[in-house]
């Protein structure tokens, strides 16, 4: 699995060591989104669009590594037709903000996963892993 930190993290990130630029304290909440194998995101084509996740919503796995505590539900597919999920991402903002801004973009294991309109679209606690290292 390959785990990238969004733009804007890794900017901060950088800020941090070369400029001595503090970070941001962390939000109170964050917002898990997924997307197809083309790199589009699905927020559109699922009942619940991003998912609100506050920070217990995740539990560490180890010094470099977390996983979601919690399932995570994004409620039925929209869509007309089948939609592909290989990635998730945790965004800063939820649908309703133009300028959200990516974290953490991560493979889903087992990816790629069909789901057909109608179908419950959810990640039980554990399945969503983010390995900041690898």
């Amino acid at each position: 699995m390959t785990d990238d930190f969004g733009v804007d993290l890794a900017g901060e990130l950088t800020d941090y060591l070369v400029d001595g630029t503090d970070i941001p304290a962390a939000e109170a909440t964050y917002y898990v989104t997924l997307y197809d194998d083309t790199g589009t995101e699905l927020n559109g084509d699922l009942q619940n669009g991003r998912v609100a996740v506050a920070n217990a919503g995740w539990q560490e796995v180890d010094a470099t590594s977390f996983e979601n505590a919690n399932e995570i539900d994004f409620g039925e597919v929209t869509a007309t037709s089948n939609i592909t999920v290989q990635e998730f991402a945790i965004k800063d903002a939820d649908d309703t903000d133009a300028n959200s801004r990516v974290l953490v973009r991560a493979n889903i294991t087992d990816a790629p996963q069909m789901f057909a309109p109608d179908t419950r679209v959810f990640f039980a606690a554990g399945d969503l892993d983010v390995d900041i290292l690898e």
